[in-house]
């Protein structure tokens, strides 16, 4: 790798997502690297070493810095020991094993924290799309899109976003207050010849690689609307709907009804107990003239609609689910619930067991075979040995599905087997659950690493898998 090379890779690290005024010099860069603690730099020098160890932790990047700035290990060692404990924890493990010092872990995260505990409150009949986007949410580009998403929408609804539109010549005259007709001509020209040049700049960034755009060029994006917000985060949602099977909270989906369509906001959350009726005899009366009800049970929202004359438009049941996964493999199916309950049972049933829906890819012809379901998730350790799970065997099944996800948390922030073990056993005292062992342990996350990281979750949904 050439020295230019390094200087141009190290120098756009530094100045990833930082305002233009605050951009870090190559030398300034080699500057900041020749002292040995961070109280000895500057403010701006600071942000510098805390970008360094949390964004570059890698050997080659070590490797590269060293001959960037002329340091030494010894030195970088002496800036990291610099900082305090909580510093450290944000580093992460790579610079405690790099420079052969004992890992510093924060305080294990309790197994009764909300996180984890909503999970055991997630009901018997939506465990299914519910553990499956627990499971998508964990997995690392996942988990990008939905920080992508968040800041893209959060920028949606920052007014200087919202109000930003190129400026008209009249406007622009008052706003520099330029009042000179000739001088006004020219510098507005060249205010839209600039103006333009960054918006087809925008166009060709955001078309190479939309999310690179995202990490490292929109916070210096001075001329960007609300459009192109919006086009961005139409892409994320895209993408999260279409190769990951979730919805980012606050998109809003049509529910398809037999004669009419109905949409709704997704929450990734349970709807509070309501009931909601509208009539002709409502203030909306003029413009909606029919009379309708919502009523919102814990598991599902039934919501009939009829027109003043009698027509009926919508008579349908929608989920309340904890959680909303894009699940285009279900089927409308009509029941006719005034039947009685052992005959509507035995339909669904006969439709269960004999139906073989095909997913869209099996229709256009491709060949797939049954997957998992989350009665039986299945996967292969190291040695080859094929590990075999049902959760959902005995009492509190949510609850174990809540252990499997702590599991997983828990060992990728680095705790050992006996510290999650041990505040497994303490948070599972007061139920039938019996004692976490370190070989079930070691099962629950070999499953809950395999369908996080290889996206195996989706099988749960679409019950299919490519050969």
């Amino acid at each position: 790798m050439s020295h230019n090379k390094i200087e141009n890779r190290l120098v756009k690290i530094f100045n990833r997502n930082i305002p233009v005024e605050n951009i870090h010099s190559e030398q300034e860069i080699k500057n900041a690297f020749q002292k040995e603690s961070y109280s000895s730099g500057t403010e701006k020098e600071q942000q510098l070493y805390i970008r360094f160890f949390k964004d570059c932790n890698n050997e080659d990047d070590v490797n590269e810095l060293i001959k960037l700035c002329n340091t030494s290990i010894t030195k970088l060692k002496k800036l990291y020991m610099s900082y305090e404990k909580h510093r450290k924890i944000e580093f992460g493990f790579f610079w405690s094993t790099r420079f052969n010092l004992p890992k510093i872990k924060g305080k294990i995260a309790s197994r009764s924290d909300d996180k984890y505990k909503e999970i055991d409150e997630f009901g018997i009949y939506e465990l299914t799309p519910c553990i499956a986007y627990e499971m998508a949410t964990r997995n690392p580009e996942v988990e990008k899109l939905l920080n992508r998403h968040k800041k893209i929408s959060e920028m949606c609804n920052d007014i200087n976003y919202l109000m930003h539109r190129s400026f008209t010549k009249n406007s622009f005259s008052w706003w520099y207050g330029i009042t000179d007709e000739k001088i006004l001509e020219e510098k507005y020209n060249e205010y839209i010849a600039l103006y333009n040049k960054k918006q087809h700049t925008y166009e060709v960034l955001i078309k190479n690689d939309y999310k690179n755009f995202i990490d490292n060029y929109i916070d210096k994006c001075t001329e960007l609307g609300i459009t192109t917000l919006l086009d961005l985060e139409k892409m994320i949602t895209n993408e999260l709907i279409n190769e990951y099977l979730i919805y980012p909270t606050g998109h809003r989906i049509q529910e398809k009804s037999v004669k009419t369509l109905y949409q709704k906001k997704i929450t990734n959350k349970k709807k509070a107990k309501c009931k909601y009726t509208l009539d002709d005899n409502s203030e909306f009366a003029s413009t909606s003239p029919y009379r309708s009800e919502i009523i919102t049970y814990d598991e599902f929202t039934q919501h009939q609609r009829v027109t003043l004359d009698g027509t009926i438009t919508l008579n349908h049941v929608f989920p309340n689910f904890s959680r909303q996964v894009y699940d285009e493999f279900e089927m409308l199916t009509t029941i006719n619930f005034a039947l009685p309950l052992k005959e509507i049972m035995k339909y669904i049933e006969k439709i269960k067991t004999q139906i073989c829906p095909k997913v869209p890819l099996e229709l256009l012809g491709k060949t797939l075979k049954k997957a998992d379901d989350i009665t039986r998730l299945t996967t292969t350790d190291s040695k080859g040995k094929q590990i075999v799970l049902d959760l959902t065997r005995g009492d509190e099944p949510q609850r174990k599905f809540g252990d499997l996800l702590y599991i997983y948390d828990m060992k990728k922030k680095g705790f050992t087997n006996l510290e999650i073990i041990e505040e497994i056993n303490t948070y599972n005292s007061d139920s039938k659950i019996t004692g976490m062992s370190e070989h079930t342990l070691k099962k629950y996350f070999t499953i809950a690493e395999d369908f996080i990281e290889n996206t195996r979750y989706k099988e749960l949904i679409t019950g299919k898998v490519a050969n």
